[in-house]
């Protein structure tokens, strides 16, 4: 079975279809998605039919529990509140309903799925050095924790010391409990503008970090034309 693990779609359709568009090159069999499916970008309710329509097995992030009114947004920054009160609007009650009805922790065959953390994952909190992924990989169950959130492609390990360790690796065999953040198809936020997501091969038990170039400039365009704050577009092409 091989595994397209996406996370931080944040409503940019143009990079969705950019991944869905690479994964039919690589002999995909079966979608996971980690959440933000919405949220910052100016194709919401297209994101989530898309997600729908790829079947995918997801958990909800902190912009989907957002716009579906479930978490409070007084401490988002102003640009995400706008983004929060715009998509909301802009999508049906049935998209509403759909962002709504998802655990947040997901377990399928020796994979756990999460937006944010295994230790109180409705706080929204980030795994971001050693000591938080080693207090989140004492808690996994099986031999992968796959995540994203911070929008920063990443992986920690169980085996140095019993601590985790933070790097990029491009491809990995997974031996030891690990927790991966995918990074995000929609806004990367680690200096590549490019799609960022991740294929499990569960016959090698090996894992790759894969990056799509996407038309930049059309998504920024929407987010500029819909009105939503004009950072939103810029951040696209910086990946930031």
């Amino acid at each position: 079975m091989k595994y397209a693990i996406i996370s931080d779609i944040h409503s940019n359709l143009e990079a969705l279809e950019a991944v869905i568009k690479d994964c039919s090159k690589k002999g995909i069999d079966k979608y996971l998605c980690l959440g933000d499916i919405v949220g910052y970008g100016a194709d919401p309710s297209a994101c989530v039919k898309k997600v729908i329509d790829l079947n995918a097995q997801w958990v909800p992030g902190n912009h989907d529990h957002a716009v579906a009114g479930l978490t409070d947004i007084t401490f988002f920054n102003s640009y995400a509140k706008s983004a929060v009160i715009w998509t909301r609007e802009n999508l049906s009650d049935q998209e509403l309903e759909f962002l709504k009805n998802e655990k947040f922790i997901k377990i399928i065959d020796d994979i756990t799925l999460v937006h944010s953390s295994l230790d109180s994952p409705e706080m929204w909190k980030y795994i971001l050095n050693e000591y938080d992924a080693s207090k989140n990989i004492q808690l996994l169950e099986n031999l992968i924790c796959f995540i994203g959130h911070s929008h920063v492609p990443c992986i920690f390990q169980e085996k140095y010391n019993s601590k985790a360790l933070l790097d990029f690796l491009d491809k990995i065999s997974i031996k030891e409990k690990s927790i991966i953040n995918v990074g995000s198809v929609g806004q990367p936020r680690d200096g590549d503008p490019r799609s960022s997501y991740v294929i499990y091969d569960t016959k090698t038990k090996s894992i790759s970090f894969e990056r799509v170039a996407y038309d930049v400039e059309t998504a920024q365009r929407k987010i500029i034309d819909s009105g939503l704050p004009s950072i939103l577009a810029a951040r696209l092409s910086l990946g930031r």
